[in-house]
């Protein structure tokens, strides 16, 4: 059946538009219509522009940070250009597909993608497809901080660079700038003699990537905005301060006006380290606040972790040692938490794998194929159980309080607004009461700080028996804990609470020291309308020192609600 003209001249000028949103930087714009040349490709049977859909849509989501499934549409487009015989199109695919494995954490699995490009290039002696190959290997070993080697790469990939595209230039000489700053870092630690000369030679490249950039015909936006950050990053190191932080804060400014908000977040990262070394550390403190708070919300956790530990530098400088022992372990936090996430995408990606080899089983012919495919779907199956268990045990490490295995400060700062938001839109109440030890200090230097722990075990324990599976039971800190009761009015949550007080005052707790008496004061809150976490926290904080002033061993709550005292 003919394919009518008008809608094969629609599916082109799709891809083109599509294309033309890449270059610009446009990426949520071209992602819709890579996806809508796809579906009408698939509607005509067009394998062609089917497999250039999906590479476009690959790159828009590389480009727009969705590196997870700019992986996974890679897969989908190299079986279409397996099936049209297209190697040189499958190499790049793979190249593209290798930056994305590698900015989830799967620094293998991308360097396994590039060696099978780097087979294909040699094979057609595709020289652009060898030079891509090179560079991306160079940015994977970068990520590993072997900056050396990622140089290696990278002089091999420039001598390629000469005869090819714009892309081409601009990306071999931005990337050996980006890896010259953690090369100069790591020779300057080493006091290698050769110091000065990485660092004149990789401001020479950066001013080379900038003029690129900005080249009427070739340059883009996010090629501008990644040129300026370098460049500014290399003249920071130089002590150039003032030109450097101009040169972020203009990356900035391309950042923010053209929605590239992971590279935006990364220019106030840079631009703190700026001020810090200009002696601005207040000011560097409050900005990485603020991007760490974004970075929260937008769930970057690899940028999050930079954040953290910078804001706990600045934090350290302005003498804010609390607040910077925050942000420290802040950073653990989500340093534990990427290393689950890296674990769980994994598996993700071993499962895909499965049911592409359970979609050959289905084709295969042969029964020795047949047979060589089950065994490795039986392989992976038992890696995907495998990562999926490391994948658990590290989101319940990254959640969960080592010494009780209640709910750690960070599970519970993250679960109270999904919880205070869920009792808004549904019109349910939602109690918070903060519980504290009572003389807890006494009982540390009386008995000593295992006994301490022993007793603080216990009460979790109580706490357990005493909530519903739905209730949010945590460890605060130190001898405090929290329960957050989704469901039960204030009236409801003090009997609840009343509850815990007396288990915890009719505990048998000469089981750890003879003569050990325990008690606990408890502050409980019902969420009100607009009110915010904090504010839940605050008024609970208020009501547990009013019963710490009553005498302890109590349950305050709304004056009119008074809580028991010890019977």
């Amino acid at each position: 059946m003919p394919v009518d003209p008008q809608i094969t001249a629609m599916l082109k000028d799709l891809l083109a538009e599509s294309a033309t949103a890449l270059d610009s930087g446009n990426c949520e714009q071209g992602i819709e219509l890579a996806r809508e040349a796809y579906a009408l490709a698939d509607d005509l049977g067009d394998k062609r522009a089917q497999a250039d859909a999906l590479v476009l849509l690959a790159r828009l989501l590389g480009q727009a940070g969705q590196h997870e499934d700019c992986s996974q549409v890679c897969d989908q487009a190299g079986k279409v250009l397996t099936e049209l015989d297209d190697q040189a199109g499958l190499g790049q695919t793979l190249v593209v597909q290798a930056l994305a494995l590698n900015e989830i954490g799967l620094a293998e699995e991308a360097l396994d993608s590039l060696a099978v490009a780097r087979e294909i290039a040699a094979r057609l002696n595709d020289r652009p497809l060898l030079f891509w190959v090179l560079n991306r290997i160079a940015v994977v070993h970068a990520g590993m901080q072997d900056h050396a080697r990622a140089a290696q790469f990278q002089m091999r990939a420039l001598e390629l660079a000469e005869d090819l595209d714009a892309d081409a230039r601009f990306c071999i000489v931005n990337n050996i700038a980006d890896n010259s700053i953690g090369l100069y870092r790591q020779r300057l630690a080493e006091d290698a003699p050769d110091t000065a000369t990485v660092l004149e030679q990789a401001l020479g490249y950066a001013e080379r990537a900038v003029e690129l950039a900005l080249d009427p015909t070739d340059g883009t936006p996010y090629r501008q905005a990644l040129a300026y950050d370098n460049h500014g990053l290399l003249l920071v190191l130089a002590g150039r301060l003032e030109a450097g932080l101009e040169s972020i804060l203009q990356a900035r400014r391309i950042a923010r006006e053209n929605g590239f908000q992971a590279l935006e977040l990364a220019t106030i990262y840079h631009g703190a380290s700026a001020l810090i070394e200009r002696g601005d550390a207040r000011q560097a403190a409050e900005e990485l606040t603020v991007a760490l708070e974004r970075a929260t919300a937008s769930g970057e956790l690899p940028i999050r972790m930079d954040i953290a530990l910078e804001l706990t530098r600045a934090l350290e400088l302005t003498g804010q040692f609390e607040a910077a022992l925050r942000s420290h372990k802040e950073h653990t936090a989500v340093e534990r938490q990427l290393r689950s996430a890296v674990a769980a995408t994994r598996a993700r990606r071993l499962e895909q794998l499965i049911e592409v080899d359970h979609a050959r089983l289905d084709a295969a012919d042969a029964r020795t194929e047949s047979q060589m495919y089950r065994a490795r779907s039986r392989q992976l199956e038992a890696e995907v159980q495998a990562l999926e268990r490391v994948a658990a045990d590290l989101d319940r490490r990254a959640n969960e309080d080592a010494l009780t295995r209640l709910s750690n400060r960070h599970h519970i700062e993250a679960e109270l607004p999904r919880l205070l938001a869920g009792a808004a839109a549904t019109g349910q109440p939602l109690s918070l009461a903060v519980l504290d030890l009572d003389h807890f200090k006494h009982i540390n230097d009386t008995w000593g700080h295992q006994t301490g722990d022993e007793v603080l075990v216990a009460v979790a324990g109580l706490l357990r028996r005493s909530c519903r599976a739905g209730d949010l039971t945590g460890r605060f800190g130190g001898e405090e804990f929290l329960l957050a009761l989704p469901g039960l009015t204030e009236p409801e949550a003090v009997e609840v609470c009343h509850r815990v007080r007396r288990s915890v005052q009719d505990h048998d707790w000469s089981s750890i020291r003879p003569g050990l008496r325990v008690t606990i004061s408890i502050g409980v809150y019902s969420a009100q309308a607009g009110d915010e976490v904090r504010d839940l926290i605050e008024h609970a904080d208020e009501r547990l020192y009013r019963a710490k002033r009553s005498g302890r061993n109590r349950v305050e709550a709304d004056p009119g609600r008074i809580g028991e005292e010890a019977s």
